[in-house]
């Protein structure tokens, strides 16, 4: 019942927003200021909204959508006594916007939205936690019900929210955990970065529990002078550029764990996020809280502290004894030495000793001493990628070539992931020059297997197969499944296919195969993406009529017409 009264809802507001934003005269709209003029227990709030730019914009336009939460009366009374007064005064007018602008948020958000989110970003461009399951927003509680409006919803709240003025580093300062972590991000100079007002940053916080870990002399180490390019390092490692949410985050799709999003830090190096039942991890650090807003981003705090990796992709193989066959062979081939430089990055995928007992490739290791190193370089070859190629959380579908130039497929389903159809063990194990992937079979060589010619027919069945599957999907309520299956197979279309289409439907399948995280309306996605490829379909349909006329034609005395 309650899926059922958010459906409803969702229903009803869109049906209302819709009627009235089509009305003759937007004056007689029902917008978020008229309505909040006709609550009573709205007084205080409509005092600011009437005094500032954006709530005229709440009360006449038409033309955009918003979501408010509104503090009631009540929330107004928790406050000290003269700050609605002060709010008001002319001379606050700069505070009274940024106050009344970190209660809106562009973009009408519904509950089945709403839900689904961990950060909101407003029109102030700062950010405020959300627990919508648990009914709190930032320090605030909703209260009562949901309002819509001609253009957008008001949600009542028991608590004005303050906007944040406090950068990274304020908020880590006064949280009282991390002391460990402010005196080193002071001690190399990286102040200015975690308190820069003119980007946004997401940092991973290691508490002073975390910091006490590490081994005590290696502690007093990192603040010794001639170690300050390596603890510079180090906490450069922990903060990244541009906002990556644990959770939902609206209107952005950054959050961690999206398909074929990786963040990296200002160190250079990738940060790599790994989910383990109900745990996340990053670069091996467990994520204990997550999504604290600041006013340049947000914090993520971990119970470790993130390295840089040090080691080459040889020495990372090296050290594991799973694989100490594979370091044998590295070596006995010559390309254990491409793996310890610095020149190229590589991505590694790494079988581990006992895939190596299996046939063929336990006779090729017995009869190399006569046959030759060629033989195995074949084999080794096809596990080497130039470049690094996250296996974590890849495109659903990806044609990589080796260094001798095969193909070989990364690919990811229900959040497994397989290369050429072996699952991946453990990913993404980082080195200064790249990335390690151990799994427990040989890739087979590609030329055992040649990949067929295809034709325009072969297209053709695929994407019929595509929307066959989607659609058994979709009918049977699986929305998501369905969505997520027209992503996996647009991207394998297009590796395999794309020279059948035209630019503008490639670039359309493209418009609807990437991971952009909605929250909801997922049959509406896998409606846009079914739609897309049903026009994929006609186009490679009419390219085969057109090869089948043109075949005719040349063909005298068979007839050409009434196929």
């Amino acid at each position: 019942m309650k899926l059922f009264a958010r459906y409803f809802f969702l229903f009803a507001f869109l049906s209302v927003s819709t009627s009235i934003l089509q009305a003759a005269n937007p004056a007689e709209a029902k917008t978020i200021g008229r309505t909040v003029r006709e609550m009573p227990e709205l007084s205080n709030f409509l005092q600011l909204l009437e005094k500032t730019g954006i709530g005229s914009t709440l009360s006449e336009s038409t033309s955009s959508s918003y979501t408010v939460f509104a503090p009631t009366d009540a929330a107004f009374r928790k406050l000290p006594k003269g700050t609605v007064e002060t709010l008001l005064d002319p001379r606050n007018d700069d505070r009274l916007e940024e106050v009344f602008g970190f209660h809106v948020k562009e973009i009408s958000e519904v509950p089945i939205f709403i839900e689904k989110y961990s950060i909101l970003r407003m029109t102030t461009r700062q950010f405020v936690s959300v627990n919508y399951k648990k009914r709190t927003i930032g320090e605030a509680r909703f209260n009562g019900e949901v309002i819509p409006c001609s253009n957008g919803v008001i949600y009542l709240i028991d608590t004005v929210l303050t906007p944040t003025t406090d950068a990274l580093f304020q908020r880590l300062q006064k949280d009282g955990r991390f002391t460990i972590f402010t005196k080193a991000i002071t001690a190399s100079r990286q102040g200015k970065l975690f308190q820069n007002m003119h980007g946004l940053y997401t940092t991973f916080a290691p508490t002073d529990e975390a910091f006490k870990k590490l081994p005590a002399k290696t502690l007093e180490s990192l603040f010794l002078p001639e170690n300050d390019e390596r603890l510079e390092d180090i906490i450069k490692h922990h903060i990244t550029e541009q906002v990556y949410a644990y959770g939902k985050s609206s209107g952005d799709r950054r959050s961690l764990g999206v398909s074929d999003v990786t963040p990296f830090s200002a160190f250079g190096q990738q940060l790599n996020y790994k989910t383990h039942g109900k745990n996340a991890t990053i670069d091996g650090a467990k994520i204990i809280e997550t999504d604290i807003p600041c006013a340049n981003g947000i914090i993520h705090v971990i119970d470790d502290v993130i390295l840089p990796a040090e080691k080459s992709l040889l020495e990372l193989i090296k050290n594991q004894k799973r694989f100490s066959t594979l370091t044998r062979l590295l070596q006995e081939t010559g390309l254990d030495l491409p793996l310890a430089s610095s020149r190229t990055t590589y991505t590694i995928f790494a079988p581990v000793n006992e895939a190596w007992e299996k046939e063929p490739y336990k006779t090729i290791i017995k009869n190399h001493d006569t046959t030759g190193a060629e033989d195995l370089y074949g084999v080794l070859a096809r596990h080497v990628i130039v470049g690094k190629h996250v296996s974590e959380n890849p495109k659903p579908y990806n044609k990589l070539r080796t260094i001798h130039g095969a193909p070989i497929y990364l690919t990811q389903d229900e959040g497994k992931s397989k290369i050429s159809g072996i699952r991946i063990i453990e990913s993404d194990t980082e080195a200064f020059n790249g990335l390690v992937n151990a799994i427990g079979s040989v890739i087979k060589d590609p030329m055992e297997l040649p990949e067929k010619d295809i034709t325009t027919v072969d297209a053709i069945l695929f994407v019929q197969k595509t929307l066959k599957e989607s659609s058994d999907l979709y009918n049977k309520g699986d929305y998501e499944a369905s969505w997520r299956n027209y992503i996996r197979r647009g991207n394998e279309f297009l590796t395999k296919y794309s020279k059948f289409i035209s630019s503008s439907q490639s670039n359309k399948i493209r418009g609807v195969i990437f991971d952009d995280q909605p929250v909801a309306q997922l049959a509406a996605e896998a409606w846009k993406s079914r739609n897309a490829f049903r026009d994929l379909l006609r186009e490679l349909e009419q390219r085969e009529d057109r090869i089948v006329d043109s075949y005719l034609m040349q063909l005298p005395e068979r007839a050409r017409f009434g196929r």
